[in-house]
């Protein structure tokens, strides 16, 4: 390395060569590593190909002095392309620019669910990004001895132009082959949504699979640097006319009890699909304390709603049953809109409003969120997780800690916990395990998830009888909901894997039961009908479960595009609402 330089390090065009293959080899792996579908490995090396010309153009034209700097994408793309492959596994699309930065995230249970995406096959990035270090320093004294000249700047701009040409031919040609086969996940009207707005509103992978990442990026970037449009008031009125013109249904069950003077009390729970409330072990129910309530004529269960958050997650399901508004699926609301006045049940509601959380308050700006949805103090995980591993996991530790200060608040109110313990990963249980591991029908990860389940309800008994000996109870209304079902490339199996989550309401006096196929958007406005709120002018974008005649029906029909329901008119007005500034008036 500190010796002569050998002839062909003087060649300019020789480490570009192998940044180029190194480049490329890392692009078409990471469609095949991700998980994103793509049409033949072939595809994928003609990305990889095109896509590292595109990139490293430029190093043909910067002065030799500076052609060390080839190092900046050479290392932020492999970075890049490894980051968005934990995401698209744990969230099935790509992380958007304004996420990228947002680490505070990256904690807790999200950090274990991204440490358990890791795969033994995620050296197809690693390896390369090796080789070109090695490769870097070796030439770094040596690459920048030879300039270009310009007929070899002229060659490989026709080349890049000519290469890059043929892959948006082969893509472009496979995007009609999709819509002319009637792919269940794309239409030719949402592609030509895209264009019309010059970015990306549903998919980004769709956009990523059928332009390459040069123009994906070109899109992400035209749509972080256009400027939210601020709704004007002939806009706001417009919107208002919208939803004048839509008249409420009438409330459809035989009598409403009036619930107008009791407290709400809504237990979140982290990834509650609706088929574990009905699992079995041995014979015997896996939640035995919640199970024993589903049977009884006095409480209210739907256990097939179907969630409708977006990458958001835990943060967008609380946002959905806190607002009755749909999430931004382009990007969370809650890292790009945390600060706006949102409607909200405590708002409806009235009276003293807290929030109580077992996670780190920086995932998902729940500081800030949690104000927004009117909640006058937030308890954070420090003060929620005291005593956890005494007690057998955070959600148990959660309501042993919440109690107290709900004992405290003034009545009537409004008290939310948040859980944690059932968020994946499900590869690995680190408490007691129980006799659901001498089961051989379950999987390995079910086992885990069940064992998750029992800490949950454990935690909810205690809960409730705190309730009954402080003399809460009879004059709460309990609401435990699911924020989104469990991550289905985690929970793998047979026997649980659903993607319905549960409602299910406590001492409301309405023993409603229905297996109805329900939108999480429904939530909201029901809860507004159980808590008897009537004057609060935002009723929400879905329908009140008391006021859908399907229910009665007991219609078991799956909803045919949960990001459709209730309307593709209410999903647009939703992010019109949220980045317009429409509450603000």
């Amino acid at each position: 390395m500190h010796g002569n330089c050998k002839d062909w390090y003087k060649e300019a065009w020789v480490p570009l060569l192998i940044f180029w293959a190194v480049l490329t080899v890392e692009i078409a792996a990471f469609f095949s590593l991700s998980g994103m579908r793509q049409i033949g490995c072939w595809v994928n090396v003609l990305i990889g190909m095109a896509d590292a010309a595109v990139i490293l153009l430029p190093y043909v034209f910067i002065g030799r002095r500076w052609r060390w700097s080839v190092v900046v994408p050479m290392i932020a793309v492999p970075v890049y392309l490894y980051a968005n492959i934990l995401y698209f596994r744990n969230f099935s699309d790509m992380m958007g620019f304004s996420t990228m930065f947002g680490f505070q995230n990256v904690t807790g249970a999200v950090a274990d669910s991204t440490l358990s995406s890791v795969r033994i096959d995620d050296l197809w990035i690693g390896i390369p990004f090796l080789i070109f270090l090695v490769c870097y320093l070796i030439s770094l004294r040596c690459m920048g001895k030879n300039a270009f000249d310009r007929r070899f700047k002229v060659s490989m701009v026709v080349a890049v132009i000519a290469l890059f040409t043929t892959e948006q031919v082969v893509l472009q040609s496979k995007m009609w082959s999709f819509v002319t086969k009637g792919e269940k996940q794309f239409s030719f009207s949402e592609h030509k949504g895209i264009l019309k707005n010059f970015f990306p509103h549903y998919n980004r992978s769709m956009t990523l699979r059928f332009y390459g990442f040069p123009v994906y990026w070109a899109f992400e970037l035209a749509s972080e640097l256009k400027p939210a449009h601020k709704l004007s008031k002939d806009e706001k009125a417009e919107i208002d006319r919208i939803f004048a013109s839509r008249p409420e249904d009438k409330v459809i069950v035989d009598s409403m009890p009036d619930n107008g003077g009791k407290n709400l009390i809504i237990i979140v729970v982290e990834s509650l699909n609706s088929s574990g409330l009905y699992a079995e072990v041995n014979g015997k129910s896996a939640m035995r304390f919640l199970s024993g309530y589903l049977g009884r004529e006095d409480v209210f269960v739907a256990d097939n709603i179907m969630s409708q958050v977006g990458s958001g997650r835990s943060s967008d399901g609380r946002f959905i049953i806190h607002t009755g508004l749909l999430p931004t699926l382009n990007n969370p609301v809650a890292m790009t809109f945390p600060d706006e006045h949102y409607p909200s049940l405590s708002e409806a509601i009235g009276g003293e409003a807290m929030e109580f959380d077992c996670a780190s308050p920086m995932q998902w700006n729940k500081v800030r969120l949690s104000k927004s949805y009117g909640f006058r103090k937030l308890f954070t995980e420090k003060e929620m997780i005291r005593g956890m591993k005494k007690l057998g996991g955070k959600d148990v530790a959660l309501f042993n800690n919440a109690l107290p200060e709900i004992v405290k608040m003034k009545q009537p109110f409004v008290a939310a916990l948040n859980t944690m313990d059932m968020h994946d990963p499900y590869d690995r249980f680190g408490w007691k395990k129980s006799d659901v591991w001498q089961d051989t029908s379950y999987s390995e990860n079910e086992k885990v998830y069940i064992d998750k389940l029992r800490q949950f309800d454990a935690g909810l008994s205690q809960f409730i009888a705190g309730l009954k000996k402080a003399g809460l109870y009879n004059n709460s209304v309990i609401v435990i909901v699911a924020d989104h079902n469990a991550r289905e490339s985690a929970l793998t199996g047979e026997r649980l894997v659903s993607p319905a989550i549960p409602l299910i309401i406590l001492n409301s006096g309405l023993g409603l039961k229905t297996h109805a196929t329900l939108g999480q958007i429904d939530i909201y406005p029901t809860l507004l009908d159980v808590m008897g709120v009537e004057g609060y002018a935002w009723r929400g974008l879905g329908r009140s479960i008391l006021r859908n005649p399907d229910v009665f029906a007991d219609k078991l029909d799956s909803l045919p595009d949960p990001y459709s329901y209730p309307s593709r008119q209410d999903w647009e007005l939703s992010e019109r609402m949220i980045t317009g500034g429409y509450f603000f008036r």
